[in-house]
């Protein structure tokens, strides 16, 4: 899963002299899973690092609805009748970005939803930065978008992503974060011929200077 998100977070970078990224979270640290039902309608777990919850919105017997984070996975499941918000929350560190970096973005991986619509979108420190309808029967489908304002992630804080969907949804997502383009450094042109040609006559008639003291 990580491997895909490194190779993506390249090709999101294609035509730069270099590209920098940043996981977030793999998913594959932290097992997390909450199960819901009647008598236990919302759920939270959290461990240090990441915080998941799982509210029921709706649902007819018998119940069945989880949100579970592991095998490098988030995964979230809905029988028939249930209508779930699925919640999680990381406490971001400041990322080194370098400075001048551009195409600053996030960037993740939605491996399979069924066949209802769904709905996903992420905050930072409460101010909106994205959100995306994710049409049902999406498999395998990359997701990336740039921050208008890149010091909010270069800052860190509160993370956020909210997913909900049509009753019944299901769905799952690989690992993700960060990814941006290093600034260009000037590099010292290369001589051309005629150049090079006219350093070296510069440096015979010092030669000859020399001589003739």
């Amino acid at each position: 899963m990580k491997k895909h998100l490194l190779a993506l977070a390249l090709i999101a970078a294609a035509g730069a002299a270099q590209a920098g990224n940043a996981i977030i979270d793999s998913f594959d640290n932290g097992d997390q899973t909450i199960e819901l039902d009647a008598a236990n309608p919302t759920g939270t777990l959290t461990n240090g690092f990441r915080t998941l919850s799982s509210t029921l919105l709706s649902s007819s017997a018998p119940v069945s609805s989880s949100a579970s984070v592991s095998f490098g996975i988030l995964d979230i499941t809905n029988g028939g009748g249930e209508d779930s918000t699925v919640t999680v929350q990381w406490n971001v560190g400041a990322l080194s970005i370098p400075t001048g970096a551009t195409d600053i973005g996030f960037l993740f991986k939605i491996l399979e939803s069924d066949g209802n619509p769904t709905d996903v979108a992420f905050s930072l420190n409460g101010t909106p930065i994205f959100s995306s309808a994710i049409p049902g029967n999406t498999t395998n489908a990359d997701v990336s978008f740039t921050l208008s304002d890149p010091s909010l992630i270069t800052s860190g804080g509160l993370l956020e992503l909210v997913i909900n969907g049509a009753s019944g949804w299901d769905l799952s997502l690989d690992a993700f974060g960060v990814s941006w383009t290093d600034p260009v450094v000037p590099t010292n042109p290369i001589p051309e011929p005629a150049s090079m040609a006219l350093i070296g006559l510069g440096a015979l008639g010092l030669a000859a200077i020399r001589r003739r003291k």
